[in-house]
């Protein structure tokens, strides 16, 4: 996402990796895994690697204030 920056939501996708959300926050590393990791951030764990993924919905609550 740091060649397409986002300039609303509709342009963000439906699920977000870490580093997209890190790009979107404008946040460090590790500020975005503890934010995940104390739930303030909802994620989920896809795949057999259980990669983390943000849904987009969740993103903008956060951002929004409303988690």
């Amino acid at each position: 996402m740091a060649d397409n920056r986002c300039t609303c939501y509709d342009d963000l996708p439906l699920m977000l990796t870490v580093p997209e959300v890190i790009d979107v926050l404008g946040i460090g590393r590790n500020t975005v895994y503890e934010i995940i990791r104390t739930g303030e951030l909802p994620s989920r764990r896809i795949g057999k690697r259980g990669q983390i993924r943000v849904l987009k919905y969740d993103l903008i609550r956060y951002m929004e204030g409303e988690l």
